[in-house]
């Protein structure tokens, strides 16, 4: 099965959107370099990550502090 989007040349990215605490996003699709929202189906805040994310863990730190 082909990607519709991949069909047509619609410029878009498989990967999923990371958007981190402090506004930086990352990308989980390898060489992906170009983190606009409407390129990625998927975007997810770090605290929603299986596993959690280390910038969740500070914050969390820095509010108990």
């Amino acid at each position: 099965m082909s990607c519709r989007d991949c069909t047509a040349a619609i410029d878009h990215c498989h990967g999923t959107l990371v958007i981190h605490s402090s506004g930086l996003a990352e990308c989980t699709e390898p060489g992906c370099v170009d983190l606009e929202y409407v390129r990625h189906y998927l975007v997810l805040d770090c605290s929603e990550v299986t596993g959690g994310c280390q910038c969740v863990a500070e914050i969390e730190l820095r509010q108990a502090s």
